[in-house]
């Protein structure tokens, strides 16, 4: 049995969504493919499982709760540590697949139990990027109340909505700066930043109130207004410190064709979203840093088998 999962993207609310505030993700079209199949012993991509490298695809293992051997293979379109959600759409596909041999398949289970995987293996999350690649679309992830729930998700005494936005098709450009973040990492640096200085949570509110205010220029396709607010959030990311000169210097040499470009996911490298004004003046620019970069549209479906 296979399934396929998408990427993701967090078009706003990084890192202020750890002290409540709102974020707005999109599954995007890169995917993972999960297949599992009986075996004799427990394998991983034909090799004895090592939880060193293979703990996202172990801990789904065991909460998926599947009482016999498998093989679980993994092939991937996009890379691991670039912002990109691929922990998660790793771990959505294996509990996915797993459970669908069980006869036990459905989004919000698969959700529940890909979150917990990642909990358990990262010590803390939040489910924004499981539950993103589990339902397909854009979705908000708020303490809050949201409209058109999907599901909530409780963990330590903390609640957090997940809801559906129906945003309007947007096209963008993923460029990988080659520069591998650590999420535990940079979460922790923004932690302290904002433990040792009175205006870090001023930040993370207006982090928050970004993201409210991208709500209706989504819903309406107002590419210019998103733009806008993409930059806001970006420099408020560097002021939180979880920018990096190769970033930043991605954004500034596409800032005269885009509408707008931002960090996505924890930072430290990774990933930047372009929203692009002039598509193949940015590409232009891109190839001639040599910078690897991904043409991207929603995906709608979220996680789903395939033949």
């Amino acid at each position: 049995m296979k399934s396929r999962t998408p990427a993701k993207v967090i078009l706003f609310g990084e890192h202020a969504v750890v002290y409540g505030e709102p974020a707005i993700a999109m599954a995007i079209d890169l995917y993972s493919i999960v297949s599992v199949e009986k075996s004799e012993n427990l394998l991983i991509d034909n090799s004895p499982p090592d939880r060193k490298y293979h703990s996202f695809i172990l801990t789904a293992y065991e909460k998926s709760g599947y009482p016999d051997p498998v093989h679980i293979m993994v092939k991937s379109s996009f890379s691991p540590s670039s912002g990109l959600g691929s922990s998660a759409s790793v771990t959505v596909g294996t509990v996915s697949t797993l459970l669908g041999m069980q006869g036990r398949w459905s989004k919000e289970v698969i959700a529940r139990i890909s979150f917990e995987t990642e909990y358990a293996v990262q010590g803390r999350a939040s489910p924004t990027d499981t539950s993103t690649v589990t339902s397909g679309g854009a979705i908000i992830i708020s303490r809050g109340n949201v409209e058109n729930l999907l599901w909530s998700v409780e963990k330590n005494g903390i609640t957090w909505n997940i809801g559906k936005i129906d945003i309007k098709p947007i096209e963008l450009i993923v460029a990988n700066s080659g520069i591998r973040g650590s999420t535990a990492h940079l979460v922790s640096k923004v932690s302290s930043f904002v433990t040792k200085n009175k205006f870090g949570m001023d930040i993370i509110r207006e982090i928050g109130e970004i993201s409210k205010n991208a709500i209706e220029p989504l819903m309406d396709g107002d590419i210019e207004k998103i733009g806008s607010l993409m930059v806001k959030n970006n420099k408020l990311l560097n002021i939180l410190g979880v920018g990096h000169e190769a970033t930043t210097r991605i954004i500034d040499s596409v800032s005269s064709f885009s509408y707008g470009a931002k960090i996505t996911g924890a930072g430290g490298g990774g990933s930047v979203i372009i929203l692009p004004r002039e598509r193949e003046k940015v590409i232009e620019r891109l190839e001639y840093l040599r910078i690897k970069y991904y043409n991207v549209k929603m995906d709608r479906e979220g996680v789903s088998f395939i033949k």
